[in-house]
């Protein structure tokens, strides 16, 4: 009887609808589907295609695989691989925005394209070459020197753009040119932990092999993003699509186009994600920031006062929510620009200014944090004399843990970082290399033997963790 009321409601309800309303409707509809198709013949014409061409140098030419009746041959030396991504024109004169990727091969991406053929959406074909290209960034620039008055998008300001706002893909997966897909900008600020210096934008309009270095505009026609890789399980779109934004391209392009290369600026500090762990251990309010682990000699933080287990939650104003971002932010400034940085030690505000050195190629090479042993679930670090004096440890040897994995034998076991580890199986620890020799040669079970401040001075516990199989 319920069911029977609600329907005659909804019935009835049809029924006094005036049927303007829905021509109305219908109109509205179809002014929606025309603005698109409007914004998307006048972005179009700046979306190219990339095509480039790469002499294999396989060393195989004797390889007796080649002749063998049942295996398809291998690529021979002096066999042409091509490959198909997209670009952006970003001025008349010629200048197009791609990835780095769809230029270059190699592990490290180091072997740039022999030939680089761009063309357009009229058909035109023009030869480009390499302006630069930002490996961390996957980022590069080209341009087409023999053409004039080409169709170009322009670079929006990225920072303006929301959550919900609708955006337009164009590209050419799967070598389907010039291929345009809508959708919404999913989230701002993502790392994929695909480059180094990440700061994407995420969205939910098709992105797909073949779509990198193509254009994603806003509904004004502004270039917000590169398109750049997908989170995809199948290897094709599944809603997870990945675009560096414009402001970051306008940044490195610039670099690139004036020094063909990006001078980046360097704090001089080791730095690591606030944890829930980290958040009680460092007797914060909540989780913020990047936590300093370290601080090399002779470098801007130092220079700075800035020290182990300070807490950075802002540069120049613009709040830092983790490792990537402060990174980010920090590589993105020019060597001998000065920072304001805002950080927290032992619960008080503070704020220094530093001058940002230029980041050496082998310090940015070098890894930036020791690995999680997988053992235990915890990472250890070196006993610093900072560190000591911070919780009274100077009269200690041994190691301290900057890190405790959730659900791990460490972590059931109640450890927390900034313990000071200083036996392992009655061994004395006094630095990292004294600890991993001990873990290693250990079976079953690893005794620890820990120091920790406490309310009443540094107080001792022994933790027996469970090693796996």
């Amino acid at each position: 009887m319920r069911n029977a009321i609600l329907l005659m409601i909804l019935a009835t309800g049809v029924a006094l609808q005036p049927v303007q309303s829905h021509a109305t409707g219908l109109q509205d509809l179809q002014a929606f589907s025309d603005a698109f198709a409007e914004l998307t013949s006048q972005v179009s014409p700046a979306v190219v295609a990339v095509k480039t061409e790469q002499e294999i140098q396989s060393n195989r030419s004797n390889d007796p695989l080649n002749n063998h009746p049942f295996l398809r041959p291998r690529q021979r030396d002096g066999e042409i691989r091509e490959g198909l991504g997209s670009g952006v024109i970003v001025s008349a004169d010629g200048y197009i925005i791609t990835n780095n990727h769809v230029i270059t091969s190699g592990r490290e991406r180091e072997t740039v394209a022999s030939r680089i053929l761009i063309e357009l959406a009229d058909g035109h074909s023009y030869e480009a070459r390499v302006v630069g290209r930002d490996v961390r960034t996957d980022l590069a620039v080209l341009k087409i020197d023999e053409a004039a008055d080409l169709p170009f998008l322009t670079l929006a300001d990225s920072d303006e753009l929301d959550v919900g706002e609708w955006v337009v893909a164009i590209g050419n997966p799967f070598g389907q040119l010039h291929t345009v897909t809508t959708g919404i900008v999913s989230a701002v600020g993502r790392s994929a932990h695909l480059s180094d210096y990440e700061d994407y934008i995420q969205t939910d309009a098709a992105i797909n092999p073949g779509n990198s270095g193509g254009a994603l505009v806003d509904t004004r026609a502004g270039l917000v993003g590169i398109n750049t890789a997908i989170m995809s399980r199948s290897g094709g779109s599944q809603g997870i699509g990945f675009a560096i934004p414009a402001n970051l391209v306008q940044t490195i392009m610039s670099q690139l186009i004036e020094f063909g290369e990006v001078r980046r600026g360097m704090l001089g500090v080791q730095i690591d994600d606030v944890d829930a762990d980290l958040v009680h251990a460092l007797g914060l309010e909540r989780s913020q920031g990047a936590l300093v682990e370290r601080v090399f000699d002779d470098m801007p933080a130092a220079e700075a006062g800035i020290k182990p287990l300070d807490v950075i939650i802002a540069v120049d104003g613009e709040l830092i929510d983790g490792r990537s971002a402060l990174r980010t932010y920090i590589a993105h400034k020019r060597p001998g620009t000065e920072v304001s940085v805002t950080l927290l030690r032992n619960g008080d505000e503070r704020h220094v200014s530093v001058t940002l050195a230029a980041l050496d190629k082998q310090v940015a090479a070098a890894p930036s944090e020791p690995p999680v042993d997988e053992r235990l679930g915890l990472r250890v670090r070196p006993l610093t004399e900072e560190v000591a004096e911070r919780f009274g440890f100077e009269d200690e040897e041994g190691v301290i843990i900057t890190r405790v994995l959730r659900g791990s034998s460490a972590g059931r076991a109640g450890l927390q970082p900034n313990d000071l580890i200083v036996e392992v199986n009655r061994e004395s620890i006094e630095d990292v290399s004294d600890y991993e020799a001990v873990i290693e040669d250990a079976s079953g079970t690893a005794l620890l033997m820990i120091r920790r401040p406490g309310r009443r001075g540094i107080q001792t516990d022994v933790v027996a963790l469970r090693l796996p199989d």
